[in-house]
């Protein structure tokens, strides 16, 4: 059962993004949105909380909850659990599958994702395609006892909309660190740049609620067409 905090957030996310709230530049109050939503004011704080982290609003004490600025569109979203799907909504995004398979833990990969050596991982590599160019390669290890299923139709949409929707994870957090390196022939050749130029690196290691660590993954992007955001709120 999906948080009900974390379903108003991601319903009222999509009304920003539909431009329902463009006229005000505003959230309604805490007591309307208690209403409309039929919930606590606890509730709607949390709701709340999540639209700031996500950067899609901000708070003036004794005036309300305001739109942040739309013109900041199209980046990849350091504080976004969520996928490319949804950082590049204005973009048409295909997925070509690489690699979609069940293996083995290896000792290096058992050690960061916390399970035994030789249990079971999905391990899928997928190429994104952003407007007809390739835009990152991504290369991600899900366990299987978490994430019991997944084929190509999965791959081939959001996947993190498969996680949460279907098969209802309470994804929490992520560490993520992001580096540069230069491109070795075969990923070079998938993103159309040269051998050795650089690439933008960002590697997840994605938890559940109790802090369990499902996934580890790793994004490589195309140097000149990917773009990162990171919204920082002082308090």
């Amino acid at each position: 059962m999906a948080v009900k905090y974390k379903e108003i957030a991601d319903q009222l996310e999509s009304d920003i993004r539909d431009g329902k709230f463009d006229v005000t530049k505003k959230l309604p109050t805490e007591e309307e949105l208690m209403k409309s939503f039929e919930v606590s004011r606890n509730t709607i704080r949390k709701a709340i909380t999540q639209l700031v982290n996500r950067g899609y609003i901000y708070q003036v004490q004794g005036s309300g909850m305001f739109l942040r600025d739309k013109s900041v569109t199209d980046y990849i979203n350091l504080g976004s659990l969520r996928g490319l799907t949804k950082d590049l909504t204005s973009k048409t995004i295909d997925t070509q599958i690489l690699d979609l398979r069940v293996i083995e833990a290896d000792e290096d990969t058992a050690q960061k994702i916390r399970c035994e050596k030789g249990a079971k991982l999905y391990f899928c590599k997928r190429l994104r395609v952003v407007d007809g160019e390739p835009f990152s390669i991504e290369i991600s290890y899900f366990k299987k006892d978490i994430v019991p299923y997944l084929n190509e139709d999965i791959a081939k949409t959001s996947i993190y909309s498969y996680l949460i929707e279907d098969l209802k994870l309470q994804i929490s957090f992520a560490d993520k660190v992001v580096n540069c390196e230069k491109i070795d022939e075969e990923k070079a050749k998938l993103l159309n740049v040269k051998p050795e130029d650089p690439a933008l690196i960002i590697e997840n290691t994605v938890c559940l609620a109790n802090g369990t660590i499902f996934e580890l993954s790793k994004s490589i992007f195309h140097y000149q067409k990917a773009k990162i955001l990171n919204r920082i709120n002082f308090k």
